[in-house]
């Protein structure tokens, strides 16, 4: 299996279809049909990009940008709804190299080496390219340049060590790896940081369709290496806490069931977690504009005057919320087990509640949960499909990846896509 990214994956389908307390074995088959992936190093990452930039644009970069891809281990959907959210960024990251270029008018050029090719698109005034991965970067200087900044031509070279489909979120990694590049190039980035997240995350609501919250984009530039992020999605301010207690390694499992949030599902969410808010004013009597603004004593008491499909999704963001608070609790205490048992509870309520889990992930997370070392273990991202996320004691977790391989393979009869990965830091110029 190659690794490559998700957003490249989603063109293939859509064709079809810092605020506050900045604390701080190669591809292959084993006969148990597990396919086990090395991230490449970084510098390799930037070695290949360099490369490509050289042989694409008959030049050398100016700059090369790292942006991390992302997990996260409590708040499903709660961003959108000014909850509360526990996510890591990971060491698996998206390397771009990039350049100025003297084309006049301006354009960007971005080369994929994963879809060997190369798209081609004007500054002025851009649209989106239907279906296509250069939408993301192409939307996040189309915001850049909404600030007032003025852009010449600019050359992409993309690699990535994330895996393709998985739900880590490439897309945002691919975002934030092009602002810091196109900052650099400029000379300079907006004084606050948490800025550049909110402009990636307007690129990709505004320019690539789909209406996500912060926490994708949060999460790839705050990330810091061995530490969990905290964010109140409300007010933005956010802790670093320290994963402690034993060493603990992050399995991710890849159900490659490849979900497609631009085709609807996430919007239907979303709108789903709206009307219950609306309905939920009119028998409080007061404005909810959000979720949020609810307590689930609030809602419990008044939960039948709500659509049943609304319903449901309200009671999961309200008691992830919870779940969220509770989880950052136990991190303060080192309580990795206490993460664990709110993890899975957090993919149960995924599960009966919001409705984005699927046959696959809820085989993977049942199965995962008799293994050697399993710690705690759920869904990550928008769901329907992609990865799930595990807690694993370290010295456990080649013997829990083989594990989950063997159960997987004895129920799917194909290879299960299982690697470990590290926590790491945030998006950075290299």
């Amino acid at each position: 299996m190659t690794s490559s990214l998700i957003c490249v994956d989603a063109h293939r389908r859509a064709t079809h279809n810092r605020a506050s307390n900045n604390r701080e074995t190669g591809p292959g088959e084993s006969e148990l049909d597990m396919t086990s992936e090395r991230s490449p190093a970084c510098k390799e990452l930037a070695e290949r990009a360099r490369k490509n930039y050289r042989e694409q644009f008959r030049s050398d970069p100016g700059i090369l940008a790292r942006a991390p891809g992302r997990l996260e281990l409590l708040g499903n959907h709660t961003d959108y709804n000014n909850g509360y959210i526990l996510s890591v960024a990971l060491e698996r990251a998206v390397v771009l190299a990039a350049g100025k270029d003297e084309t006049s008018p301006p354009r960007l050029a971005g080369w994929s080496s994963e879809l060997n090719e190369r798209i081609d698109a004007g500054l002025e005034d851009p649209s989106p390219l239907a279906g296509s991965w250069i939408n993301y970067p192409l939307g996040v200087l189309r915001e850049i340049m909404a600030g007032g900044r003025l852009l010449p031509s600019i050359n992409l070279a993309v690699e990535s060590s994330l895996p393709s489909g998985a739900g880590v979120s490439s897309s945002a990694a691919l975002e934030l790896a092009t602002a810091e590049a196109a900052y650099g190039l400029l000379g300079g980035r907006p004084e606050e940081p948490m800025e550049i997240a909110k402009l990636c995350r307007r690129a990709e609501n505004d320019f690539v369709g789909v209406p996500c919250g912060i926490l994708d984009q949060f999460s790839a530039l705050f990330g810091k290496r061995d530490h969990v992020l905290f964010l109140d999605c409300k007010t933005l301010a956010f802790e670093r806490l320290p994963l402690r207690g034993s060493r603990i390694s992050l399995v991710i499992a890849d159900s490659e069931v490849q979900h497609q949030l631009i085709d609807g599902q996430y919007a239907r969410l979303r709108a789903h977690c709206e009307s219950a808010a609306g309905q939920l004013a009119e028998t409080l009597g007061r404005p909810v504009p959000s979720l949020r603004e609810v307590t689930l004593e609030e809602f419990l008491d008044c939960r039948d005057t709500i659509e049943p499909e609304a319903r449901r999704r309200a009671e999961h963001v309200l008691r992830e919320n919870g779940r969220v608070l509770e989880g950052s609790e136990a991190l303060r205490n080192g309580d990795s087990g206490k993460l664990g048992e709110l993890m899975v509870e957090s993919h149960a309520s995924s599960r009966d509640l919001f409705g984005n889990s699927c046959e696959e992930l809820d085989f993977l997370v049942e199965a995962a949960s008799g293994l050697p070392g399993f710690i705690g273990g759920k869904l990550s991202g928008g769901g329907f499909g992609g990865a799930t996320v595990n807690l694993v004691e370290e010295n456990s977790a080649a013997e829990f990846q083989a594990g989950l391989a063997e159960k997987w393979t004895a129920r799917f009869m194909k290879p299960l896509r299982i690697f470990e990965t590290t926590i790491g830091d945030g998006a950075q110029l290299l």
